[in-house]
């Protein structure tokens, strides 16, 4: 917006100060949605900090039994198990929105032994540990895949907000205000001058009937 492309007219004046107010309203909605995306993306920051090192802690485990399996059954045990049908875990996808941003809900339903090798009950305890844990990392690893994914929907958002904000403080609003400034001084001049202009008609009028 450039003031010398606005004509200075009082109409012109109560305009820009209505449209102002509006950019006002917009930027403190703006600047509400800012701080409620911000807040949310550090408790979701804190979150994933925490579910990272369970994760891999978990996976650490893993590792672990799948040692101690091998040890104790042997790398034939343990190879017939590992390429036996595990059966496909299911995944609920749900979604939540935080001030417009959809943000995945993920829950992980039980895996189905299809095609497991060893009957219930018959497996040795450490290829049986090695299951739960798989099972307790594959759980890990969903909730930190939800919670970064939604920090990333989240961090994206807010960066789009924090332009939005800063071009509103450092762009618009301010280009209402110095034209808001201009138009009125403006307009202030024109009435100085229509006043000046009128004391002078009276003083001559006054004058002229003096004369007279």
């Amino acid at each position: 917006m450039r003031r010398r492309d606005i004509p200075s007219t009082k109409s012109n004046l109560l305009r820009l100060r209505a449209d102002l107010g509006l950019v006002r309203a917009g930027h403190e909605l703006l600047d509400q949605k800012r701080q409620v995306l911000l807040g949310e993306l550090i408790t979701l920051s804190r979150d994933a900090e925490q579910q990272r090192h369970r994760a891999e802690g978990a996976v650490l485990l893993v590792y672990e039994s799948l040692r101690a399996a091998l040890a104790a059954g042997g790398e034939s045990d343990l190879l017939a198990e590992t390429i036996a049908d595990p059966g496909k875990p299911t995944l609920k996808v749900r979604e939540r929105s935080v001030m417009g941003v959809v943000i995945p809900l993920l829950e992980l339903g039980a895996t189905p032994r299809s095609g497991a090798v060893t009957a219930p009950g018959h497996a040795p305890p450490a290829l049986s540990l090695a299951r739960r844990r798989v099972a307790l990392a594959l759980s890990e690893l969903v909730a930190l895949g939800e919670t970064e994914v939604s920090c990333r929907r989240l961090a994206l958002e807010l960066r789009k907000t924090q332009r939005k904000v800063s071009a509103l403080e450092n762009i618009f609003m301010p280009e209402y205000r110095d034209t808001i400034g201009f138009i009125s001084s403006a307009l202030e001049e024109k009435e100085r001058e229509g006043l000046f202009q009128l004391k002078r008609l009276k003083a001559r009028r006054r004058a002229a009937g003096g004369s007279a």
